[in-house]
């Protein structure tokens, strides 16, 4: 066993110098946290200060510029020049709309639909209409063109129509034939009596030479329509695309002499007169214009690419 022979006042002792120490150097080192934490504070307001007194004046010129500049854009000069502006770029933009609508649509036309043309108009603001027209052979592919085309980025709805189902089929057994014989739906049962059989097929049509059906081998460059037992197949898309094309007659018919100058809320800019909202006079509106950053765009006739 070890005794521990002294006093319990040495070992306390000692611990009271050394708090004594500790707690002088904290007390030295908050002070000097303290002297730079204000010195620097001083010398950044100081700064702060500076920085201020020198941008007084810049920020003084730079708002007397930009009043002058709004009364110039407010000018009926500038804004007929800015409104040109907006139409010009709008038609330029608008050269590209058709090819790059057509461009987007082609990776999603599948390989068995062979299109003789392809049709897009617009229907309203942001929403068009495309149509396609094609052969296809048989009817599996008839109802794949919905799905192929379904997946289509913002297309709304897909219609198809025109196949001529005459593919051939195993019918229902009947008195003139009891086995089922595979025929094509436009052409009669074909008899399970030998002898009948051979007079039926004796009795079927049989083309002499080349047909040249849909413009085949015509030796012209007219559009080829569909093959033998194919289906030429019109598939339509109400897409959201929009096409609406720049109206420059009414755009440019807006003055700023009208007898409303207000434009809140109408997209037009400061000055153009708003024509009820649209800043097209009555006699321009025809059916479906808009108006959008002060250029008045309406339906166009659509463009149509053929092979």
């Amino acid at each position: 066993m070890k005794l521990n022979l002294l006093p319990t006042t040495v070992s306390k002792g000692k611990q009271a110098k050394s708090g004594i120490v500790f707690s002088a150097m904290i007390a030295v080192a908050g002070a000097i946290g303290a002297i730079f934490v204000s010195t620097t504070s001083s010398q950044a307001l100081t700064q702060a200060k500076s920085d201020y007194d020198q941008s007084v004046g810049p920020a003084a010129a730079a708002y007397s510029k930009s009043i002058e500049a709004d009364a110039i854009l407010e000018a009926p000069s500038s804004v007929a020049l800015i409104r040109d502006a907006k139409l010009a770029d709008e038609m330029i933009r608008h050269n590209d709309v058709y090819p790059a609508l057509y461009d987007s649509l082609k990776p999603y036309i599948p390989s068995f639909y062979r299109v003789n043309s392809m049709f897009a108009s617009p229907t309203g603001a942001g929403t068009s209409t495309i149509t396609l027209v094609g052969t296809i052979k048989t009817y599996q592919q008839y109802a794949d063109l919905m799905l192929a085309f379904s997946r289509y980025p913002g297309v709304q709805s897909v219609g198809r129509a025109g196949f001529n189902w005459n593919e051939t089929f195993v019918p229902n057994i009947s008195p003139l034939d009891q086995i089922g014989l595979p025929h094509k739906l436009n052409e009669a049962p074909v008899p399970e009596d030998k002898f009948a059989r051979i007079a039926y097929f004796e009795s079927q049509v049989q083309p002499q030479g080349y047909s040249g059906v849909s413009n085949y081998g015509s030796g012209t460059d007219n559009t080829r329509g569909a093959m033998p037992d194919y289906s030429l197949v019109t598939v339509t898309l109400a897409v959201q695309k929009d096409l609406m094309v720049p109206l420059p007659r009414a755009t440019l018919a807006a003055t700023g002499g009208a007898a409303s100058t207000s434009t809140a809320g109408t997209g037009l800019p400061p000055g153009v007169p708003s024509g009820a909202g649209s800043g097209i006079p009555p006699a321009a509106t025809g059916g479906g214009t808009t108006s959008q950053e002060g250029t008045t765009r309406k339906k166009g006739k659509g463009k149509s690419d053929e092979e």
